[in-house]
Order: C-alpha cells, then structure tokens, then sequence
C-alpha cells in the first residue's frame, strides 16, 4: 500500500492517519540510505547452487563501488552496516519463501 492510496483509505473510513501506520516510500528515506540501496543492486549475489538457497551479496567489489559512488571515508562503515542490514532482511525473507515449499 503507498501512502497515497493509505490517506485515501483514512479519507473513505473517516479517520485520522496514524503516524505510525503511513508506508515507507523510497523517497521517504535519507539520501545515504538511498544510495546504500542504489550499491546493494549493484553488488553480485552468492547462492548454495546445491541446495538454492541464498548465502548474501558478495562483498568483494564494495571497495570500488563505494568509490564510483565517492562516499566519504568517515560514512563507509555507516553503508556497510546498512548494508548487513539489508542483506540480513533480505536473507531472512527468502529463507521464509523456501520454507513455504
């Protein structure tokens, strides 16, 4: 659901947005998030061929990347972990989808 179509709802049952309820668009986030998002397509990712089953973005290219994307020397370990972040959820989300099988 966008936040559009969330207000349109509130709009159509009478009642009042809740702060905490309004979806996270893309635009919503801090630039370096963004761009921590734009760098971690960018990254190549590493399957168990066996057993299909995701292992996480290799890291091995993060170097260059963060420099073609000229990211500061004091915000690289910030985009690293925001990185972890990300991959950790995504991991998490598709380990769930293997499950259900």
């Amino acid at each position: 659901m966008t936040k559009e179509q969330y207000f349109e709802m509130c709009s159509s049952l009478g009642t009042t947005p809740n702060d905490e309820e309004i979806p996270i668009e893309y635009e919503d986030l801090n630039i370096l998030v963004q761009v921590c998002f734009n760098i971690y397509e960018t990254l190549r990712d590493e399957w168990e061929y066996m057993g299909g089953n995701y292992i996480g973005k290799n890291l091995q290219n993060l170097f260059p990347v963060l420099d073609l994307y000229e990211i500061d020397r004091n915000e690289r370990l910030t985009v690293y972990k925001i990185l972890c972040i990300i991959d950790t959820e995504r991991r998490a989300i598709l380990r769930e989808k293997n499950k259900d099988k």
